[in-house]
């Protein structure tokens, strides 16, 4: 018998196996090229993948290896380069593509030069404004201005890699098919080279403090440091396919290798890398669907640091059509996402998967009500945020997910991620060439199963996946998601709905809070780049659990926090940090985290008032965070002494 939708239901625990440690076993990125750890501590990579094809991509990460920004457009195929700019824009070079792009923060473009290129592997923005590029396949590195002029060039070369140039005007290049190192002055003389015993290098890096050079030996597999004379002074020998090689400040060297990116200090010790920067606990329980007494085979995975002190968004992920969660067993998605910083819970419905058996329900009430269950299972962990709950549904399995998140208050969910579900009984029954093998007049069923009616009543915020064309050849034009987007949206804006906020795709793509019509529908993500979908689910997820939502059904985007605000002294300190006021009438705009050297949060401090804590010695960075996705408008670094 269906239980009242507001009851409280009580969830019983029949199996629960302790947590297992186990690396992460990510998939983003694939091929790393270059490498730059930025000035906030995140770290960009260009991934240009042969995998990729044409759908190569720029990530940021941070010191977690979340991912915090991303360049997933089809316009740069086989990317192998992406500098972050002093403007906050982002310079890449995409080989495959025979261009250089420059693109803002939110991914337009703003410069582009494929003048004559043929294979660009790099390029890299000079003091005065000009752009310096490593023109593979033309043998040759160039300097062009922002109006594409050629001012500079240097063509004796043989497939080079990694043109960079120093601050006494010389440019050093690896001429990676003579396989060696060169350093050039600005009438094209040599004045240094390295060659001894280099096979294919393609990333050379001259160390400011020393004058050494660092130097990528790729098909040797080993990244190695030669000084002035051609010495050998440090050298890496498992570094398999090394393509870049960076010194940080912190006399450790960032290297891109094979299928991951690590940093390792001056004994060759791995002290961080991506993927697999932070393990993942897993959990597997069993609890009873109490509307139909099935046992629920429930899987949670999450990163190993959550906890009551540093709390996680908790995601609920629903199977489409008569799918089941632990088919995702044999997968990396569950840990890519709870690497990323979310407690990810997938479960098999009734009669599904290794639930125990039951007929199926195709997504009905039957089928909510278990899910309820897993997501108060899901909201009682103590590792996970109850304010920051979110479902990602697959296809078909928005139905279940709309209908459980309309009947039920609680646990509060602050947003649904949806994925190509449908709108209603025309595209899931067998009439229009869907899986349920009951007719359209079944006025009885399709009340339970309808996503277009749920969605109308979902009061969280609502963002839907949608590429070019679906998989089903019988549905034209995408309608079914322009109906269920038309159907959350607010009534305020145009909509049906109540949902505080909706959007289809990407911001660039589309504005949030909008409907929209067969003849002026929303812009759809191309086809070919379903490959990026877990890049693309990521940052959404990110965005949606982040996001403020006011009362009023409107997103509130919080400002940018002067970095002048907030005071910070003395540093070195002895002990004792003081934080001087900051804008109280902003307080509700951003947060103030005192995080340690690994990134991780050791306090969230408050804005408005003057605070005191008690510290152990060591380095902090006192980091203001703003915005929809808390990016870090400024960050300073503290030294706690004894």
């Amino acid at each position: 018998m269906l239980k009242n939708d507001h009851r409280t239901w009580v969830y019983i625990l029949l199996v629960a196996a302790a947590g297992n440690l186990s690396p992460v076993a990510a998939s983003i990125p694939v091929s790393p090229f270059s490498v730059e750890r930025l000035s906030n501590g995140n770290t960009l990579i260009a991934d240009g993948s042969l995998l990729l094809g044409n759908n190569a991509r720029a990530v940021e990460v941070d010191s977690l290896g979340r991912l915090v920004w991303a360049y997933v457009n089809s316009d740069v195929p086989y990317l192998h380069t992406a500098c972050r700019l002093n403007n906050g824009n982002t310079l890449m070079a995409a080989s495959w593509g025979s261009k250089v792009v420059e693109v803002n923060r939110n991914g337009n473009r703003v410069w582009t030069d494929s003048t004559g290129l043929v294979y660009p592997n790099e390029a890299f923005r000079l003091d005065n404004g000009n752009t310096l590029i490593t023109d593979r396949l033309n043998n040759r590195v160039i300097e062009v201005k922002p109006n594409l002029t050629l001012v500079w060039s240097y063509t004796n070369l043989a497939g080079p890699h990694n043109g960079r140039r120093l601050p006494d005007g010389h440019t050093l290049i690896c001429d990676s098919d003579s396989n060696r190192v060169v350093e050039v002055d600005a009438a094209g003389t040599v004045v240094w080279q390295y060659a001894t015993g280099l096979s294919w290098p393609r990333g050379a890096e001259r160390i400011s403090s020393s004058g050494h050079t660092l130097i990528a030996d790729s098909q040797n597999d080993r990244v190695i440091e030669v000084d002035s004379m051609g010495r050998i002074v440090w050298s890496l020998d498992s570094a398999p396919g090394a393509y870049a090689a960076v010194r940080l400040a912190n006399s450790n060297t960032l290297i891109s290798a094979g299928v991951r990116v690590i940093e390792v200090t001056q004994a060759g010790t791995i002290v961080w890398q991506y993927p697999g920067t932070i393990p993942v606990v897993v959990e597997t329980l069993r609890i009873v669907n109490p509307s139909s007494g099935c046992t629920l085979y429930v899987h949670i995975h999450r990163p190993a640091y959550a906890g009551p002190d540093d709390p996680v968004p908790g995601i609920i992920f629903v199977p489409g059509g008569t799918g089941y969660g632990s088919s995702l067993d044999s997968t990396s998605m569950p840990d890519d996402i709870a690497s990323d910083g979310f407690a990810f819970l997938h479960f098999d419905p009734d009669g599904r998967g290794k639930s125990s058996a039951y007929p199926e329900n195709y997504d009905g009430y039957i089928n909510q009500d278990g899910m309820h269950v897993c997501e108060s299972l899901l909201a009682s962990r103590d590792y996970v945020d109850t304010s920051r709950l979110g479902v990602y549904t697959r296809t078909y399995g928005i139905t279940m997910g709309s209908g459980m998140i309309k009947r039920y208050a609680e646990p509060h969910i602050k947003f649904l991620l949806d994925f190509e579900g449908p709108a209603d009984r025309s595209q899931m029954c067998l009439d229009s060439g869907g899986f349920v093998p009951v007719p359209a007049d079944s006025e009885a069923f399709w009340q339970e199963r309808e996503a277009g009616r749920f969605m109308k009543q979902v009061p969280c915020a609502y963002l839907r996946i949608q590429p070019q064309v679906d998989s089903n050849p019988k549905i034209r034009k995408n309608q079914h998601a322009i109906q269920l987007i038309d159907s959350a949206t607010a009534v305020v804006y145009g909509g049906a709905g109540i949902s505080p906020w909706t959007r289809v795709n990407d911001s660039a793509m589309n504005p949030a809070n909008h409907v929209y019509d067969i003849s002026n529908p929303p812009v759809w993500i191309p086809q070919v780049q379903e490959v990026q979908d877990e890049v693309r689910v990521l940052l959404y997820l990110h965005e949606l659990a982040d996001m403020d939502t006011t009362c009023d059904g409107a997103v509130e985007r919080r400002n940018a926090v002067p970095a002048a605000s907030l005071q910070i002294a003395p540093s070195p300190c002895r002990g004792v940090l003081v934080l001087g006021t900051v804008d109280s009438r902003q307080h509700s705009a951003y947060r103030v985290e005192l995080l340690n050297t690994m990134g991780r949060r050791v306090l969230d401090l408050r804005p408005g008032a003057n605070d005191v804590h008690a510290l152990a010695p060591g380095v902090y960075f006192v980091r203001r965070a703003s915005g929809v996705e808390h990016q870090a408008s400024s960050v300073s670094k503290v030294i706690i002494t004894r």
